[in-house]
């Protein structure tokens, strides 16, 4: 697959422009015009080929991970790509900087998928991360110990119980372990009390589509071990007017029934998203 892929590079080699290695990271516009670049960090070196076209289906990147010089993997995003970002960022703190391939499909709100690369000493490992709404998450480091956790949300919720501008999902926490990203989002309870506080300030504050926050913030409360409390606010608070989410759907998407209110509604989604057991 390598040889190929250098292949398809040598022959699209007219009419684009080559850059030297330069930094540690790529940057794709939406008007980008096609080019060949090359990064590198220590003994990793990544090979960037960018293909634009007038149409986004039409646009190509392609990447070749190196390890000392020695080609080990080459890769294509799965989905089509308005914009992109490939860069080095080491995200377990152990010295040799993960890859992070980074790409938008435009529209309305989705979607982002990261594309994680990281040196076993032998290979490089895959993991992936999308694709996820709007900007899909980002890497902090959230403790100070020099490892960054990856903040995203619970995509689920998003159109659930309201519009995509009235859903307001609970964190998700990310962190990279020895067999992938494991979530870690219990171990961060003063940033999701702080999450948790702000639902329930748009829920106070606002008068319409409050549902669709009402089923973040009892999931959020979940994740903090205060499913009653927050139980008893949506209780107080939710909308009894909206039938928004309380269709029940079978296996093929059709309308089999309906629940007769939100509260009912939201438990039997909280189940099925593994929030509350049955």
């Amino acid at each position: 697959m390598i040889s190929f892929f250098l292949t398809v590079v040598m022959m699209a080699g007219v009419g684009v422009a080559s850059r030297a290695i330069a930094g540690s990271k790529v940057n794709i516009d939406y008007d980008s015009e096609s080019f060949e670049q090359e990064i590198s960090q220590g003994d990793i070196r990544v090979r960037v080929d960018y293909r634009a076209g007038e149409q986004m289906d039409d646009r190509q990147l392609y990447y070749i991970l190196y390890y000392q010089d020695e080609a080990q993997l080459q890769d294509t995003p799965e989905y089509p790509m308005m914009r992109g970002e490939v860069r080095f960022q080491d995200l377990d703190n152990n010295g040799p900087p993960e890859v992070i391939v980074e790409t938008y499909t435009g529209g309305a709100h989705c979607c982002t998928v990261h594309q994680i690369y990281r040196w076993t000493g032998r290979e490089f490992e895959e993991f992936s991360l999308g694709p996820a709404d709007g900007g899909g998450g980002r890497f902090q480091d959230l403790d100070n110990d020099g490892d960054l956790e990856f903040l995203t949300f619970d995509g689920g919720f998003l159109y659930r119980f309201s519009s995509y501008a009235g859903s307001f999902p609970p964190s998700r926490i990310l962190s990279l372990g020895d067999s992938g990203f494991e979530d870690v989002t219990r171990e961060y309870p003063q940033r999701l009390r702080s999450h948790a506080q702000e639902m329930r300030s748009v829920v106070e504050e606002r008068d319409y589509e409050i549902n669709g926050v009402l089923a973040g913030y009892v999931a959020q409360k979940i994740l903090l071990d205060e499913f009653e409390e927050a139980w008893a606010f949506m209780l107080e608070h939710y909308d009894r007017q909206e039938d928004w989410g309380l269709d029940i759907y079978n296996e093929d998407g059709e309308v089999i029934g309906q629940h007769p209110d939100f509260p009912t509604a939201l438990r039997a989604f909280l189940v099925e998203s593994g929030y509350l057991e049955d």
